[in-house]
């Protein structure tokens, strides 16, 4: 019975080494190795001798392999380890940097909002003023459509920085910097503020407009507001149209939509005329021309 065991176990060993199961196989032939000599079976002594310096001559390589392994692990973690250093005093730097930025862009901002303040009380004065100059619209129309541009290249200059520093981020592999940066929070901010001082200005230097404009249309479906706004969409087109600014690309660049949606607004919008449209720009570029 021990003899069959024995010869069992060895044919297991060489099967295992056969299957690549290494380990087993090595545990295996030296037992198998043990039982015959401590049987004092020298022909299973010598058939098991043959085979093992086959498994032992395996096993020690797979030993040397999983060595090697072992290292390479050692020496990949020690440099994901290092380059985790590297990017972490690279992300250091950068938020030094963005700190610096975003005091800059707080200065700029305090300065933006000066300069609102200074246009709405020049306004103010010009609106004043407009009582008694017989070129008064002219005036106002030159005063708010510079007034505009200045404010709508700050808000391009302030989101192309935004996209300079998400470039920035990106090639750090700052996975956080990257997200926080890609944050629309700061510009939609000062986009709806932008547009709420516009709206004021114009409201301020037309303050009949909507009710002109709606003299304009069929109905009063377009100029329908929500709670707390003073101009929607369409009226916005029609104030940037009764400011002189008729091209569409300016138009979309200013309300930040595509090409395409300015002009769906613009035939929307004529189509609600209750004059012909072909007459509809002209229409209302006479809006405010009778205030005194």
């Amino acid at each position: 019975m021990a003899k069959k065991e024995n010869i069992s176990l060895r044919n297991l060993a060489f099967l295992l080494y056969e299957e690549g199961d290494i380990d087993r196989a090595y545990s295996y032939i030296q037992r198998s190795l043990e039982d015959a000599l401590f049987c004092n079976a020298r022909l299973r002594t010598y058939e098991i001798s043959k085979m093992m310096p086959i498994i032992s001559e395996a096993y020690q390589h797979q030993n040397k392999m999983n060595q090697k392994q072992l290292l390479l692990f050692l020496g990949s973690v020690s440099l994901l380890t290092v380059i985790l250093l590297i990017v972490l005093i690279l992300l250091f730097k950068q938020m030094k940097k963005l700190k610096m930025a975003q005091k800059d862009l707080n200065e700029a901002n305090s300065q933006l909002l000066e300069l609102n303040v200074a246009i709405q009380t020049s306004n103010l004065q010009l609106k004043e003023t407009n009582s008694t100059l017989t070129e008064a619209n002219l005036v106002k129309d030159i005063y708010i459509g510079r007034y505009m541009d200045q404010c709508s290249d700050y808000i391009g200059k302030l989101e192309g920085y935004r996209r300079k520093l998400n470039v920035m981020a990106t090639a750090g592999k700052m996975n956080n910097l990257i997200s926080a940066i890609k944050s629309k929070q700061f510009i939609e901010a000062e986009l709806k503020e932008f547009y709420t001082n516009f709206d004021k200005t114009f409201l301020l230097l037309f303050p009949d407009f909507i009710k002109e404009f709606e003299g304009l249309l069929i109905d009063t479906e377009l100029t329908q507001l929500k709670d707390g706004d003073l101009l929607n969409t369409e009226l916005r087109i029609v104030a940037l149209i009764r400011l002189g600014i008729k091209d569409s690309a300016k138009i979309a660049v200013f309300l930040r939509y595509s090409v395409s949606t300015v002009y769906n607004y613009r035939s929307q919008i004529k189509n609600k005329a209750a004059g012909p449209r072909e007459e509809f720009e002209a229409n209302v570029m006479q809006i405010g021309t009778n205030t005194k």
